[in-house]
């Protein structure tokens, strides 16, 4: 199976990270697949591929993407649509001659941007996978229309998104297919074996993981800081994620920083950026806290249970794919703090528990979540669309 990951990257997370271990898994299972990336200008996304071994094609090498709205200024705002225009022609060719070369039986996309330069009917397959929570009312008319009617096929990381895909009026069921995240376990053991050894006069190590902008919820953080302070709680919180190169992210890490410094959370409070290797974070956590407003199937909440770490996380997208309440770990009404400080304190003060959640947890990926079911998934998908 000849198989394309179309990509036009900007900043490398873990949805990124998720798509380059599928593209080796699938590899390793004996199909063809590559990356093809429209410029080529994330180096973090590019590296890895290639660390990965995957082969990874670049349309057109360009390390700054035109922006449409990168001024209010209407003419300047015009000569961007006609930059942009003339790019898309050339990243449309470039791309049709690739896979014309390559013999493409499927491509993989996973927004609108690359599913504009494709054309259903073309010999290929096209296949939309939702890696995100699927808000069909935030999604504009025209995109509808180009994921309705120039997708063959969606795929969604967890079954909320399927719902949400149908319930959309996109695709009939029997053409959404669900392929979760898998994670490699030895890996992860690898890092849990070097966990430090803890004492009673430790303080309980709080992660919350995402990138610096509202939706991820780290202002609900500063607010469940100030309560376990108050309450004597002896805890530290780390808020680790990527500052993306927008003023909305940059502004809001700003915020977070000063309110910090307000409300004296400084020796509680430590904030970590862009780390590149994010399992040095998780060997030492002891509780994931997920207070974001929207998800797909996080990977983060993945990666926290194989580590046997209790999550506490809102009840949004996938989420409670991962999160059985009382189980796996806490449902937390919508971003409500107090919510979020009953179950840490559950948590802090009853070990046995502690330790029931956190087996579950690691039980529940160990049997669902692993590289092996992602595989035998996709190839049913392949079965279906008649490419196997």
């Amino acid at each position: 199976m000849n198989i394309i990951f179309l990509e036009a990257v900007q900043i490398h997370g873990g949805a990124r990270k998720s798509t380059i271990e599928l593209a080796r898994r699938l590899n390793e299972e004996g199909h063809n697949s590559v990356v093809v990336d429209f410029w080529g200008n994330c180096t973090d996304f590019v590296e890895d591929v290639k660390a990965n071994d995957i082969p990874i094609k670049i349309l057109k090498k360009n390390n700054t993407p035109i922006v449409i709205f990168s001024s209010k200024n209407p003419v300047i705002i015009l000569k961007n649509i006609t930059l942009f225009l003339l790019d898309w022609m050339k990243l449309k060719k470039e791309f049709r001659n690739y896979q014309k070369e390559f013999k493409t039986d499927v491509v993989i996309v996973n927004n609108i941007k690359t599913n504009s330069i494709l054309r259903k009917g073309k010999g290929y397959k096209i296949a939309y996978f939702a890696r995100g929570w699927f808000a069909y009312h935030s999604i504009s008319f025209l995109k509808k229309l180009m994921f309705k009617n120039n997708s063959d096929y969606f795929i969604g990381v967890s079954q909320s998104t399927r719902q949400a895909i149908f319930t959309g009026g996109l695709a009939p069921l029997e053409k959404i297919f669900v392929v979760p995240n898998a994670i490699d376990l030895a890996k992860v053991e690898q890092y849990r074996k070097d966990r430090q050894a803890r004492t009673d006069n430790d303080p309980m190590v709080i992660l919350h993981c995402g990138g610096f902008l509202p939706a991820k919820g780290q202002g609900m953080s500063i607010v469940l800081a100030k309560k376990l302070k108050k309450a004597g709680v002896n805890f530290r919180l780390i808020l680790m994620g990527a500052v993306y190169d927008t003023s909305a992210s940059e502004n809001f890490l700003k915020k977070i920083l000063q309110e910090i410094k307000q409300y004296s959370l400084e020796d509680n409070v430590e904030i970590l950026l862009n780390q590149k290797d994010p399992y040095r974070i998780f060997m030492n956590a002891d509780i994931l806290i997920h207070p974001s407003d929207t998800e797909g199937l996080p990977r983060v909440i993945m990666e926290a249970l194989a580590f046997e770490i209790p999550v506490i996380a809102n009840p949004v997208g996938g989420v409670t794919d991962y999160v059985l309440h009382n189980f796996t770990g806490y449902i937390a009404t919508h971003n409500n703090a107090d919510d979020y400080f009953e179950y840490i304190y559950k948590l802090y003060n009853d070990r046995v528990l502690y330790q029931f959640i956190a087996g579950n947890g690691k039980a529940l990926i160990a049997n669902n979540y692993d590289k092996k079911n992602q595989v035998e998934e996709f190839n049913k998908i392949f079965e279906k669309m008649g490419k196997l």
